[in-house]
């Protein structure tokens, strides 16, 4: 969260181009889709977590993009390649040929052909103009659009994005949506072709998609969600997207004598990258949250599943949710001489009828809290309390508890006690936090993936998370000699 805009993007323009002539009609000129493009690419870095500041990795990266798109046949168009410091697994493109991977997505990718893989589906969007031909049809059918409507994640589902972080500040969007069949099996097309044009092995991208599809799972059974509806889930995928791309390998008749993987490369490449949470915006350790820049921890129990996004601290269950954000206007705060009743009933939230809003103390701090039912968006209500905290280090801190309507009772005593763990840290406390690093290591004689596994620094699922890492599938084991990758 609190992501911070950086300085010295890694992003890489590349000359590229145009392929087939796209048959849907489109409105919006090259020129108008890089304008649109270069607006929103500084607040999608934002939201992000910001550029991934290393030059290997970044250089890296864009040598791979840059393979793809010099075989693209679009000499008029430059691609502009970003990775995101974002743990999230997601890749996506915006008009005018900026196309985006997170530093999680390199993760969980196994060698370089994946990662191309990735890359080609994207740079296939851009080539296909996809997002410009759902801005326009948005235009027609709505009026008007966010930019973040009309953002295409790689794999992920329709509902995606409103669980990545609410991407409110891209011209007022909150989602990512995904694009149609069509339009992603055309993508798969494309990145297949250029895929096989360059020697990368065709059949990586669908390796890749199984690899996602397995930590979708993954996510959903860690957030206590299994078997239920996963349209919402933040790792949603495509239920056939290994076929579907093993479908367009086949129509593309497309496969290298000398099929390009690169493992080892991309391995030494990827060995020491950041793993999960940065530091400077807050990291998670099971079932607490520490931001060693502003001094503060807190947890919640041990039955819920607590999430950093780029927009607020979220601990869920499935009979509420605890979120916890700062206010980042100080002049707000200062305008009620940072009094915790006051900002609370008339800065934070000056247009709900409250009940019982009284001035408490938490965990020895000054801070104010009040009760409310609360219409959604969708027509529902839920009950919602809220806690505001003068810290002190003079920010004032957010807490809001909600549940479905009558059911506040359920978790209230709980989420107030989650609330009363919130510490001002000392600077010893602070400086020990340090960031978990992706390390490859070679298997060891007596090595299992259990004795690995159990090393891990994860608070649960220490196998399943090992095996999804290392796209290990159901029976396979890992054998001495060979390269595998932990966290540290």
């Amino acid at each position: 969260m609190l992501n911070l805009l950086r300085t010295g993007c890694l992003a890489v323009c590349l000359a590229a181009a145009s392929a087939a002539p796209v048959q849907a009609q489109i409105f919006m000129s090259p020129e108008e889709a890089k304008e649109l493009g270069q607006k929103e690419h500084p607040k999608v870095i934002q939201e992000f977590g910001g550029v991934y500041e290393d030059p290997n990795i970044g250089a890296y990266v864009a040598g791979i993009a840059g393979r793809l798109a010099s075989v693209s046949g679009q000499p008029a168009t430059s691609f502009t390649f970003t990775v995101l410091n974002s743990p999230i697994v997601n890749a996506f493109a915006l008009p005018g040929g900026f196309v985006y991977i997170t530093r999680g997505t390199l993760a969980l990718a196994n060698n370089e052909a994946e990662a191309a893989g990735v890359l080609g589906h994207e740079i296939g969007h851009v080539i296909a103009r996809h997002s410009e031909q759902r801005y326009d049809r948005s235009l027609i059918t709505q009026g008007a659009v966010g930019l973040g409507s009309i953002l295409g994640s790689i794999f992920l589902g329709s509902g995606a994005g409103q669980a990545i972080g609410q991407i409110g500040s891209l011209t007022g969007s909150a989602y990512l949506a995904s694009f149609s069949r069509e339009n992603e099996f055309e993508s798969d097309l494309i990145g297949v072709r250029l895929l096989a044009q360059v020697g990368y092995a065709p059949d990586a991208q669908a390796a890749f998609l199984q690899s996602l599809s397995d930590y979708s799972d993954l996510a959903t059974k860690m957030a206590g969600q299994a078997g239920k509806d996963r349209t919402m889930d933040m790792f949603s995928t495509h239920p056939r997207g290994p076929d579907r791309v093993r479908a367009a390998i086949e129509e593309a008749r497309a496969w290298p004598q000398d099929p390009i993987y690169r493992r080892d490369e991309y391995l030494d490449r990827i060995d020491g990258m950041l793993y999960g949470d940065d530091p400077k915006e807050g990291v998670v350790r099971g079932t607490t949250f520490t931001h060693p820049d502003l001094r503060l921890s807190f947890s919640v129990p041990q039955d819920w599943r607590i999430s950093n996004t780029p927009a607020a601290v979220i601990a869920s269950h499935a009979s509420g949710q605890l979120q916890f954000d700062m206010e980042r206007d100080k002049r707000k705060v200062q305008s009620v001489g940072g009094q915790p009743l006051q900002y609370l009933t008339r800065v934070w939230l000056p247009n709900l009828r409250f009940q019982n809003a009284e001035s408490i103390k938490v965990n020895g701090m000054p801070a104010a809290t009040a009760s409310a039912r609360v219409q959604t968006k969708s027509g529902s209500t839920v009950d919602a309390r809220f806690v505001a905290v003068q810290f002190p280090n003079g920010e004032m801190v957010r807490f809001t508890i909600i549940a479905p309507s009558g059911g506040l009772q359920r978790i209230e005593a709980d989420m107030i006690r989650s609330v009363n763990t919130l510490k001002y840290l000392s600077e010893q406390e602070a400086a020990a936090i340090k960031p978990l690093r992706l390390r490859v290591v070679p298997v060891k004689p007596g090595d299992t993936s259990e004795s690995v596994a159990a090393k891990l620094p994860f608070a649960r699922y220490k196998l399943e998370q090992f095996r999804v890492l290392n796209g290990l599938r159901e029976g396979e084991e890992i054998k001495p000699g060979e390269r595998i990758k932990i966290v540290e």
